[in-house]
């Protein structure tokens, strides 16, 4: 939607504000996420009512937190309908998330709410919220928090995942293939179990799985390709899978004439259609 400024515009009750919505605000911005959330978005003398209008229009998406203090009010009610209005078709807006409620109390609240698919963030580190609203929310951005771990540009700790992993379907056979020739050609440089490297993509969408499967491949492809043809080092080596991972993350490789041949041939290489003969 190119009409709108924000990601994700948060509903919430100001009760839940100290304990878990502040830090999510905090984790989802640090995720590259545009909030519209009341503590940053709102000015002295900005009407409420119009303000909070203007949010819900202008975010692709609501993350709504459901907790005992949203149920009982009447104002984050408002923004639920509100939201529950600006959806259209299949369009879907709303992400529930459950905070310490349970599907009878959302059923006396919403019917028609208690029947989506929601997100129970009660007990878990506001930062797993985060990362299941960047997965819906922003797909694309969520596939790559792997090469941004890989080229340690997280800011936030992607090892949060590994005790609540969100999984899609298992890979494929054919899929399975491809990510053991990755995980072997990059062995020396990113090393990860079986497990891990299994568990980072079927944490993908479905749908962008197979994409960033090739974009790995190319970056596997390639590092194998130069580290052999220079007999580059260890830390030559290491060097060149961070600027490729850099590239795939919007970096480009610097292929001025300054640079080592090296890295003028990697930005070659990387940037090059293999002949199909």
């Amino acid at each position: 939607m190119s009409s709108t400024r924000y990601d994700l515009f948060i509903s919430h009750a100001s009760e839940d504000k100290e304990e878990f919505i502040r830090p999510l605000a905090t984790f989802l911005m640090q995720l590259g996420m545009k909030v519209w959330y009341d503590e940053h978005s709102l000015t002295i003398g900005d009407s409420l009512s119009a303000s909070i209008d203007k949010g819900l229009q202008e975010s692709n998406y609501g993350l709504i937190i459901l907790s005992p203090s949203f149920l009982s009010k009447p104002w984050p009610e408002y923004e639920f309908r509100s939201l529950l209005t600006l959806e259209t078709g299949a369009r879907k807006r709303i992400l529930p998330v459950w905070y310490h409620v349970d599907r009878e109390e959302v059923m006396r609240f919403s019917p028609h709410l208690a029947d989506r698919y929601a997100f129970d963030a009660t007990g878990k580190d506001p930062l797993l919220t985060a990362f299941e609203a960047l997965r819906v929310a922003k797909p694309t951005a969520y596939a790559e928090l792997y090469r941004r771990h890989a080229a340690e540009k997280l800011s936030v700790p992607l090892e949060k995942l590994a005790s609540n992993p969100i999984l899609g379907p298992p890979l494929t056979q054919p899929q399975l293939r491809r990510i053991r020739f990755i995980r072997e050609a990059l062995m020396d440089v990113f090393p990860q179990s079986w497990n891990e490297t299994v568990t980072s993509f079927r944490r993908d969408t479905p749908q962008h799985r197979e994409g960033e499967i090739e974009v790995w491949e190319c970056i596997a492809g390639t590092y194998l390709r130069i580290s052999r043809k220079f007999t580059l080092g260890r830390k030559k080596r290491q060097a060149l899978f961070k600027i490729l991972i850099h590239d795939t993350l919007g970096s480009s490789i610097p292929d001025g004439p300054d640079q080592p041949t090296w890295v003028r041939a990697a930005a070659a290489e990387f940037r090059s259609t293999l002949p199909n003969e």
